[in-house]
């Protein structure tokens, strides 16, 4: 064969494969739309009530059609070789004749799925189109997973078709909540990892367990977070004394709001980078899939608030993090970014009390109510989806602190 022969085989093959990859997302999508049909995960969805027949209907449309364009595609691509070929005299002249074919009949079928179709159609997650790069079948860390927005972004990330999702807390309610997030899911996708983040030696065997089991980890918002308010000088009316913020609430803050985060994240780049350079991959190319995502938590404290001199802290000190391991894991196909929540319900939130919500919260708020946890669980996989995204999010409800 001659080298144009050659070059023009290698385009073909090359497309070949991409149209592959796009059947297959494409057929995932439509599978993504049974999760509008209750019944298949035991997900609630909507109020339509059982509709087996049209179901199974709706299923073997999907698959068949899905079989029938594979088939066209076959056909085409062959039509194309065989015109290249004779153009450029290479083997014998074929006939060209384009073949189109047919899609198969409706299926109608009176019965319930067969136990492989409910298997496959429960492992199908609720969004799949615009978040299959980055999400479907990806394995994700996230921190702090136990309640609050770790919990939500945990079970968000689990409904949107990710592979695995490690749920570390060190509360042992963690167990229940994966538990909980498997049932709906109806698949196990949830892994409960208990420990301190703080600790080095925990962080790594998280990372181990997730790869022995599951894969490269290429998920990572480390979420968890702790308060310790107080007023960076205080005067005390009885002795007429200041008192200072104790610095080891300073450090314990910085510890876990600041330094755990970013060797969470930073560990996940490091693995990423030492796979990529077993595979003799040097710098990211854009014409690579995105290797890896990293969200961090900031919140609007970090624009300063009266009382929390510790937690501000650590969360501007987070905007500095992500701003310079954006530069650097770049390189190695991981995007990194940061997103700052308002006050949102949550069990940190919460105890500040209710009358400290109501006057020194909501009435600065545009919303006039607190964040809901899944309000910034979406926009978490908005950023961790769209790999135009960068930088900075603000999901404050309009939240502007008084002076």
């Amino acid at each position: 064969m001659s080298t144009a022969g050659k070059l023009f085989d290698t385009v073909f093959e090359n497309a070949y494969k991409a149209t592959e990859v796009n059947l297959r997302l494409q057929q995932e999508l439509l599978l993504g739309w049974t999760r509008f049909l209750p019944g298949f995960t035991g997900r609630k969805v909507g109020s339509v009530g059982e509709l087996p027949d049209f179901r199974q209907q709706f299923s073997h449309g999907i698959m068949s059609a899905a079989r029938a364009q594979r088939e066209l595609f076959d056909q085409q691509f062959d039509a194309a070789i065989t015109a290249f070929d004779e153009a450029l005299g290479v083997g014998k002249k074929r006939s060209t004749t384009p073949v189109v074919a047919e899609l198969p009949p409706r299926v109608v079928v009176k019965d319930e799925p067969t136990p492989e179709a409910a298997i496959a159609l429960a492992e199908v997650p609720r969004i799949v189109a615009r978040t299959a790069n980055n999400i479907f079948q990806k394995v994700a860390v996230v921190t702090g997973a136990a309640s609050g927005i770790g919990e939500a972004v945990a079970r968000e990330l689990a409904h949107r078709g990710a592979k695995a999702v490690m749920l570390v807390d060190r509360h042992e309610g963690v167990k229940d909540l994966a538990a909980a997030i498997n049932k709906e899911s109806g698949r196990d996708v949830a892994v409960a990892a208990i420990g301190d983040t703080t600790d080095e030696g925990f962080r790594k065997r998280v990372f181990n367990e997730a790869m022995e089991s599951y894969g490269m980890v290429t998920i990572c918002v480390p979420a968890a977070g702790i308060t310790r308010d107080g007023l960076a000088v205080r005067i005390n009316k009885e002795s007429g004394r200041a008192e200072i913020y104790p610095i080891e609430s300073f450090r314990q803050v910085t510890e876990v709001n600041l330094l755990a985060p970013i060797y969470w994240g930073i560990e996940m780049v490091a693995r990423i980078a030492e796979q990529r350079l077993e595979k003799g991959l040097k710098r990211w190319e854009p014409e690579e899939t995105i290797q890896g995502v990293v969200v961090f938590l900031g919140s609007v404290s970090s624009q300063g608030n009266k009382g929390q001199i510790s937690y501000a802290v650590a969360k501007a000190g987070l905007e500095g993090a992500t701003a310079t391991l954006t530069k650097e894991a770049i390189f190695h196909g991981v995007r990194c970014g940061i997103i700052h929540p308002g006050f949102t319900d949550t069990p940190m939130a919460r105890a500040l009390g209710e009358d400290f919500l109501k006057k020194n919260v909501l009435p600065y708020t545009q919303l006039r109510r607190l964040i809901r946890p899944d309000e910034i669980a979406d926009a978490i996989c908005f950023m961790i989806s769209n790999s135009a995204v960068s930088g900075e999010l603000w999901a404050d409800a309009g939240w502007h602190p008084p002076a």
